[in-house]
């Protein structure tokens, strides 16, 4: 696939909004991904099992780590800016059967389900993408039709609903999702959100195109496992 994954790294872990900032994965966001497994709730809408011990997520995680390092895909990990404290992770990859398409998928810790991270985050997400890859025209958000958290928070940000799929699972089964989808233009026209990227001229606002228009509502408690997937040009 005719990507740069080692150029959108570059341009995401520079990237931050009110609350939360982006960096490169690392090792120790293993420990965390674990404490938040511990939560039946976390693994439900998801396409891995529950890991047993430490070693297990350390092992997901470090080749997640190493897939970044040869540029096949790129993995970012949301942190707290007041504290630095974990929040999620996220990565783009090539699609597995799309060409020409990047799939993005996204796990919030459960302690940050509260509070409207997930929006903040899925805001930041969805903006970053279009604004620093011009080669994005259209996301795609797969998720499972009971997974009420991630098909609200996908409607957040401004997806529609359209097509089923079916995924294979790490379980041997597969998972019926429904996928959303915004493009470019619906982007830009009423849901642009301003974020912050840092580099050599300092601290860089990236305000929206133009004032958006009102967004659904979130509830509290989201932050489940959602799944999207970017197409590129």
């Amino acid at each position: 696939m005719d990507f740069d994954f080692f150029e959108l790294t570059q341009s995401l872990e520079c990237s931050f909004s009110e609350r939360v900032a982006l960096r490169p994965v690392a090792l120790c966001d293993a420990w965390p991904l674990f404490v938040a497994t511990r939560n039946p709730q976390f693994n439900r809408h998801l396409l891995w099992p529950q890991p047993d011990r430490e070693e297990q997520m350390l092992r997901r995680v470090r080749m997640i780590m190493e897939a970044s390092r040869r540029g096949r895909l790129t993995a970012l990990s949301a942190v707290a800016r007041k504290t630095g404290e974990f929040v999620a992770l996220f990565r783009f990859q090539p699609h597995a059967t799309l060409p020409d398409t990047i799939e993005m998928g996204v796990w919030m810790h459960d302690k940050y389900w509260h509070g409207r991270y997930s929006l903040e985050l899925g805001r930041l997400c969805v903006s970053a993408a279009f604004t620093l890859s011009e080669r994005v025209q259209l996301l795609l958000g797969a998720s499972a039709p009971d997974n009420r958290g991630s098909n609200q928070l996908m409607k957040a940000v401004g997806m529609t609903p359209g097509t089923m799929v079916q995924r294979d699972t790490e379980m041997g089964h597969q998972a019926l999702l429904c996928e959303y989808t915004i493009t470019r233009a619906q982007w830009a026209a009423r849901h642009a959100t301003g974020f912050s990227t840092f580099g050599d001229e300092g601290i860089v606002a990236k305000a929206p195109l133009r004032a958006a228009a009102p967004r659904t509502p979130v509830p509290e408690g989201l932050g489940l496992g959602l799944g999207l997937t970017l197409a590129v040009q």
